[in-house]
């Protein structure tokens, strides 16, 4: 499985759309929460640019690092990242809207 072509020779120009895309559409949620207001924009703020950050992180690995295996793990960690991140700054953020209302 390790040994497919795609796996050890792309540039990394697909890992950096999609990452891109998953940004835009976490971007746009965690935006929103902070236009809104209230006591979850902080979270959203700080999640929103650890996203963005983490999407600069990835096209500066795509620069620096060569082509390869490295280059792929590094980029796929990121991503992982990103979306783990995201994913605990929504949670965190509907827990602190939800709190109020479930007492």
């Amino acid at each position: 499985m390790t040994s497919q072509p795609s796996l050890r020779t792309s540039s990394g120009g697909i890992w950096l759309l999609m990452a891109s895309l998953f940004a835009m559409l976490s971007l746009a949620l965690l935006i929103a929460i902070v236009v809104n207001g209230g006591p979850a924009a902080s979270v959203a703020l700080v999640t929103a640019t650890l996203v963005v950050g983490l999407l600069i992180a990835m096209e500066v690995v795509r620069r620096v690092v060569g082509e390869g295996p490295p280059r792929l793990r590094a980029l796929a960690g990121c991503f992982l990242s990103m979306a783990l991140i995201a994913l605990a700054g929504m949670v965190v953020c509907v827990m602190i809207v939800w709190i109020p209302v479930t007492r």
